[in-house]
């Protein structure tokens, strides 16, 4: 039979911060800085090869979002030791927002003034909004090595 203990306020604090650390460890595994910069020059791609023959965007853009998503679920989402890293949605909507603002704003422009090389200009700010994400990540959640 087991007896019950109640904890201290104190205790109670500590357990709940333990168990807030615990949850994070899980929902934020430190990743190595070479994923950023790997994600980055994903990132700057997707937009750069808009430059590209429609047919061949496609075939190319395809291709860039299967790595993408290989890595990002290999690397972060199912890293050695964490299985399916639990992410939540209003972490990531910032980011994400940017990324199709980003995009978004470069097709409207391109479309609308015929600006080539704006593809360009957005696959470097988008690549430079994921290295800046990556940096303040591992700063706040470790590097992974």
């Amino acid at each position: 039979m087991e007896t019950e203990s109640n904890p201290s306020p104190r205790q109670a604090r500590e357990m709940l911060r333990q168990l807030a650390d615990d949850e994070d460890a899980v929902r934020y595994p430190p990743i190595p800085r070479w994923f950023f910069v790997a994600m980055a020059a994903l990132v700057a791609g997707l937009h750069v090869v808009r430059l590209l023959p429609p047919s061949d965007a496609g075939k190319a853009s395809l291709a860039l979002t299967v790595v993408a998503i290989v890595l990002g679920a290999r690397y972060w989402l199912n890293r050695e030791g964490v299985s399916w890293a639990a992410v939540k949605f209003t972490d990531m909507a910032p980011f994400l927002a940017v990324m199709l603002a980003t995009f978004g704003g470069c097709w409207a422009v391109s479309a609308l003034t015929g600006a080539w090389w704006i593809w360009i200009v957005g696959g470097v700010v988008a690549a430079a909004v994921v290295l800046r994400t990556g940096h303040v990540y591992r700063r706040a959640y470790g590097d992974g090595r």
